[in-house]
């Protein structure tokens, strides 16, 4: 037991290190669509409710991402979309590589003025899912003091 909560510890110290810099932002594992990533996404996608209306979830994730996800390397270009429709009260995030390949899919959903489902989906071979669940948390909040300025 004290072994795996270790582990567990050093990984999220270890995630939330790569998370801070732009160019260690992973590109791989990835799947070639929007709806391969979707199917084979861990847990069928990680889901949580937040208390904060979601138009504000949105434009933390926006910032957020823009600052500590999309990047360009000398080898590899990592980049962010968005999506915003307001009249079905919704938003999709997506991170994908010059290649076109979908590293992350992130949606928004209003369920009341004060709270928001919001969604994520990493490959099923994504190193960290949970911590970086944890992390993207944080960062619908505002609250990532590396991405939310």
């Amino acid at each position: 037991m004290y072994r795996q909560s270790l582990i567990i510890a050093l990984s999220i110290f270890i995630f939330s290190q790569l998370t801070a810099c732009q160019n260690y932002y992973l590109s791989q594992p990835n799947e070639p669509t929007e709806a391969a990533l979707v199917a084979n996404s861990y847990k069928n996608g990680l889901s949580a409710e937040i208390e904060l209306d979601y138009l504000s979830v949105f434009q933390n994730l926006r910032q957020a991402y823009r600052r500590c996800i999309g990047f360009t390397r000398d080898d590899d270009l990592v980049f962010t979309e968005n999506k915003l429709e307001e009249h079905i009260e919704m938003a999709t995030l997506f991170a994908r590589t010059e290649r076109g390949e979908y590293v992350h899919k992130a949606t928004v959903e209003k369920l009341s003025p004060t709270l928001t489902r919001f969604t994520l989906y990493l490959p099923q071979r994504y190193p960290f899912p949970n911590a970086r669940f944890e992390q993207d948390i944080k960062r619908a909040l505002g609250k990532d003091e590396y991405c939310n300025i």
